[in-house]
């Protein structure tokens, strides 16, 4: 499986380049961060247009997992969908974080994020939900093969991010794919570190800091 990992600029909204520059590479799936369409919402947010956004994914030939801000009943939930032929599975946020006024902008989901793909079933946790290890149980139990976990993570504490993505891969005995946000959007800076860990907990690869781009894996 070829993966493509979109270390996005918080404030660069337009994730479309990213997926045009993808063509010719070829992937399998294309990954984007944590709120990748819109950038953090600290209050008062609204979400995107759905039909609009699935119908964009839905022109790639390759699967795109991406995060979103999401209106469903006149609720907003931060939102993470994995896209492929139009058709499309979603995971609301469990853990929201309250430092970041989640609470006050979105409601919790409830149920563990596990999407069917191609090449297998996929985990799915968002940012703060890494510091929950028992999700991650369920997502193994679940048969996750692999485990996604877009993130803003803020680079202030992005040592705990790099120790908890191979923590977590050595407790599901899963890959671990965090792709993380960079950039200073006035209220966070991001730390990047986008990275893949193996089952044993061994980092394959880690991206910088700070810098846009985008990390290609083969799994």
């Amino acid at each position: 499986m070829k993966l493509l990992l979109v270390q996005k600029d918080i404030n660069n909204r337009n994730y479309r380049r990213f997926l045009d520059d993808a063509v010719d590479r070829s992937p399998d799936i294309v990954c984007f961060p944590e709120l990748a369409t819109s950038g953090c919402l600290y209050d008062g947010g609204r979400g995107v247009d759905f039909d609009q956004l699935l119908a964009i994914l839905s022109g790639y030939d390759f699967s795109v997992c991406v995060g979103f801000p999401r209106n469903h009943e006149g609720r907003l939930y931060n939102s993470y969908m994995h896209v492929k032929d139009g058709e499309y599975q979603i995971y609301d946020k469990i853990n929201l974080f309250p430092p970041m006024n989640e609470p006050d902008v979105y409601e919790p989901g409830t149920q563990p994020g596990i999407v069917e793909t191609g090449f297998g079933r996929l985990g799915i946790a968002i940012c703060y939900d890494l510091r929950f290890p028992e999700l991650f149980q369920h997502l193994a139990k679940g048969g996750a093969e692999k485990i996604l976990v877009p993130a803003a993570f803020p680079r202030v504490r992005i040592a705990d991010w790099t120790q908890l993505i191979a923590q977590r891969a050595r407790e599901t005995n899963a890959h671990v794919i965090g792709v993380n946000a960079v950039g200073d959007d006035g209220t966070n800076e991001f730390g990047g570190c986008t990275m893949v860990a193996d089952p044993s907990g061994e980092v394959l690869h880690q991206a910088d800091e700070v810098t846009e781009q985008v990390v290609e894996m083969e799994l």
